[in-house]
């Protein structure tokens, strides 16, 4: 039995398997070997620091957030044109650090006029890097502001282009931004494509992950304005495509089915709200097998996540085989001689 067990761990050794990990560098560090050069990092600004501090780290729900976000502007226009849209940029005139007072503010601006003077809109606050706290709007208006504007004489602030609605609602928020305490403001038509403004907003939820305090976590990033029920085109709960993805969802059903488990509400009831975050260890140490796999890399990251428990398995299947074996000389003594 040691002998095959040895054969099935040197079969199955580590050092074989390709390791799902965030750097190649760990995996290095782990075989003892020099530790490749770090890539930029994808998930924070933060790259410097030898341990990143847990809030600035982007995780898959700011991710979900950023991609629904950057939809639904998509959405907004192919609905109305990219003509109708405006990229409104607001900063308070003092150094407001304080995300409720911040709040209170855009609250009563929202509530007094943004959801009156535009059709819809999508909001997202973000901090400067000082710790000052600012706001990106997607407005709807009900006039073109795009047509003959001139960007590049806009960047050497020449704005003799901008075309009569334009004109109207920089001057509509000269007057109204001082009477509820914002300062500098821009209100700009779309230069890009619509999948171009949609990735430019949705790359602030990144932003604002990486340089928000702790007293933000739980924060609510994004606002919806004017949209009744049923408006909204997607939403944050679903799950990516990947191989990731699909090893997750069938081993959650794998682990759920051994408890009895059927559904996500049943989850919910049986762990609590938050069973994904404390059991994921667990659900990722599943091992899956008599499935097909979407892909050889998704059956190597199944065998590497799943590694101790299938070696688990497999001493159990020889131990109860050992175990038959026993039993039938026992019940059958003769057979020894045999």
């Amino acid at each position: 039995m040691e002998s095959a067990m040895s054969e099935i761990e040197k079969s199955f050794s580590l050092d074989h398997l390709k390791l799902v990990t965030d750097t190649d560098s760990a995996a290095a560090e782990r075989r003892g070997a020099p530790p490749a050069t770090a890539l930029p990092c994808l998930s924070s600004n933060n790259c410097t620091k030898k341990e990143k501090d847990k809030l600035n780290i982007l995780t898959g729900a700011n991710k979900r957030t950023a991609f629904m976000v950057a939809f639904e502007i998509q959405c907004l226009a192919n609905e109305f044109g990219i003509e109708r849209l405006g990229f409104f940029t607001l900063t308070f005139k003092d150094h407001i650090t304080n995300l409720r007072e911040a709040q209170r503010r855009f609250r009563s601006l929202r509530a007094h006029v943004i959801v009156k003077r535009y059709r819809r809109a999508i909001g997202v606050w973000e901090r400067h890097a000082s710790g000052r706290i600012h706001f990106h709007l997607v407005v709807v208006l009900d006039k073109d502001i795009q047509t003959g504007a001139d960007f590049a004489a806009f960047k050497r602030k020449d704005y003799r282009s901008a075309n009569s609605a334009l004109r109207a609602e920089w001057a509509f928020w000269r007057e109204t931004c001082p009477k509820y305490r914002f300062g500098r403001h821009e209100l700009m038509p779309v230069k890009s494509n619509a999948e171009g403004i949609a990735r430019y907003v949705g790359k602030y939820i990144s932003k604002h992950v990486t340089q928000r305090l702790p007293e933000d976590k739980g924060a609510r990033v994004v606002r919806f304005i004017g949209y009744k029920p049923g408006m909204r085109r997607a939403c944050c709960r679903f799950s990516w495509n990947t191989d990731n993805g699909w090893l997750w969802r069938h081993k959650t059903a794998m682990f759920a089915g051994r408890h009895g488990l059927t559904s996500i509400e049943q989850m919910k009831k049986f762990f609590g709200r938050r069973w994904a975050y404390h059991l994921q260890k667990r659900i990722i140490g599943e091992y899956l097998e008599g499935v097909v796999f979407p892909s050889r890399k998704a059956a190597d990251i199944n065998l590497t996540q799943a590694f101790p428990t299938f070696l688990e398995r497999v001493r159990k299947k020889e131990i109860q085989d050992a175990i038959a074996v026993l039993e039938s000389l026992v019940v059958h003594p003769s057979n020894i001689d045999n």
